[in-house]
């Protein structure tokens, strides 16, 4: 099923998601955040209304829109109409929230115009208050639950699910933390690696190494699945095995960010508030990432910056890999007699010189997500 959709478009909508940083200010100084680590070199600021009529009439391009980057999204005044426009332009929509604001936001909520309330969390109430600047998870589920019942009361499609930022502390407190959030009412649980490493701390407390995840962890992820199942929530864990995958989980080809001075690059991760290259830790110590900008919205539209020169050149490795992996599987023949080994072999190693020869962006180094974490 994953590779039938990964070569299988759902509409001609050239996005599959378009993420827009409305802020990059914040309630908190989390210490998992880049925003309290590299504080010295950050820029707050907000979107400006010009920049988002300058993007609204090629929202069209994109079939989700998540209203959030490196900031907290409920600050900003305007989110609610532009939730209302990125969804009368045909698109999903979400948001990624601390959860402190949702019960301010909730009369706007409960119009609908939001699809996917995303509550990230850390941990138990103490792992949560520690890691999260001292934000009360009790607070915060008690909120989320209030959002989801509305929904469901009103019969809206939105949906409020929690994201729990899997670390080696907080690991063992995943299957409470799921049976409080099937408790509050919520739709949705998943877990995801802790993959944004702008320092050594903050590598020293994921979850995982190149070669696999740290003991442990996978008997916790486990014992949270079937906490999920008992309790009646869905539940999505994170990757078990580290493997290069043929394109990270964003995907260039089929994704884009907006930065909120109107910058557009290929993720998050790649256009980070600050002056400077962007740190990035890995075991092999510390690699300093130039961001990647593909164009400036107001000097040029969205629909231009796609098809830009700069982003083909960003792009093309994902492309050349996706390629190679398709034609291998179309060379594939049933049976298994020497003729059809013989062409699987030839294929495989026609597939393993193009993934060769075909690697990832020197942006992408030390990534993560590469590995599929």
């Amino acid at each position: 099923m994953f590779l039938k959709n990964l070569f299988q478009r759902r509409n001609k909508r050239p996005l599959r998601a378009l993420q827009v940083e409305v802020t990059s200010r914040c309630t908190r100084s989390c210490m998992v955040c880049p925003r309290s680590l590299l504080k010295i070199r950050w820029r707050e600021g907000d979107l400006e209304e010009a920049l988002w009529n300058a993007l609204e009439p090629d929202l069209f391009l994109a079939e989700y829109v998540h209203l959030q980057g490196w900031g907290e999204p409920l600050l900003h005044p305007a989110l609610p109409g532009w939730a209302r426009a990125a969804r009368k332009a045909g698109c999903k929509v979400g948001l990624t929230t601390n959860g402190e604001g949702l019960r301010d936001a909730l009369d706007w909520l409960k119009e609908g115009d939001v699809d996917l309330i995303t509550v990230s969390v850390g941990g138990n109430e103490p792992i949560h208050r520690d890691l999260r600047d001292g934000i009360d998870l009790g607070q915060v589920l008690e909120a989320a639950g209030e959002v989801a019942r509305v929904a469901r009361r009103r019969s809206l499609k939105t949906k409020v699910q929690l994201s729990y930022l899997l670390t080696r502390p907080g690991a063992s407190s995943i299957s409470a933390v799921v049976e409080m959030a099937a408790v509050s009412g919520l739709d949705a649980f998943f877990v995801i690696h802790l993959d944004c490493r702008f320092s050594r701390s903050l590598m020293e407390l994921s979850a995982f190494s190149e070669s696999g995840l740290c003991e442990g962890i996978a008997a916790h992820l486990g014992k949270a699945r079937k906490t999920a199942e008992r309790m009646g929530i869905v539940y999505r864990g994170p990757s078990l095995n580290a493997e290069e995958v043929l394109t990270c989980a964003l995907d260039p080809l089929r994704f884009a960010f907006l930065s909120w001075d109107g910058r557009i690059g290929p993720c998050v991760n790649l256009l980070l508030p600050i002056e400077g290259p962007i740190p990035r830790w890995s075991e092999a110590g510390e690699t300093l990432i130039e961001p990647v900008c593909y164009g400036r919205l107001g000097e040029v539209r969205l629909s231009e910056v796609l098809s830009s020169e700069s982003r083909r050149r960003f792009t093309a490795p994902f492309r050349e890999r996706l390629n190679a992996e398709h034609s291998f599987l179309s060379a594939l023949e049933p049976g298994a007699g020497a003729r059809a080994l013989r062409k699987l072999d030839e294929a495989d190693a026609v597939r393993t010189a193009e993934l060769a020869s075909n690697s990832f962006p020197d942006a992408c180094e030390a990534c993560p997500k590469k590995l599929g974490w």
